[in-house]
């Protein structure tokens, strides 16, 4: 039984099929919005790129609020307007602006979060 739960934690958890973790890019956009939340936290960003706006939603994996606010996080980590600068792996799907944080955050001025 316990072995079942475990499985099923890890594949919850999982970032497998969703990006593709052989890559690695970096964007830059204005910071939308920032939830330091359970279950996920989330960071959206709008990256400008050939003049078009796009929403990326910037993923921290399988963490919860805890582990993040552990690292340094807090609801005011990132404020609404700020550019920030963000490097990781893409995600797999075509149609999804999407990057799960790998590289970590840096500010405008090149100060890492947090």
């Amino acid at each position: 039984m316990a072995l079942m739960i475990t499985t099923a934690l890890i594949a919850h958890h999982s970032t497998n099929d969703i990006y593709d973790e052989s890559k690695t890019i970096q964007i830059a956009g204005k910071v939308v919005a920032w939830r330091l939340v359970n279950a996920h936290p989330y960071l959206t960003i709008e990256v400008v790129t050939d003049g078009k706006a796009e929403r990326w939603d910037l993923s921290f994996g399988g963490s919860a609020a805890a582990p993040l606010k552990r690292q340094g996080y807090t609801p005011e980590t990132f404020k609404v307007g700020e550019i920030i600068n963000a490097r990781g792996n893409p995600a797999l799907s075509k149609d999804v602006r999407g990057i799960l944080i790998r590289g970590g955050v840096t500010r405008q001025n090149g100060t890492r979060v947090p």
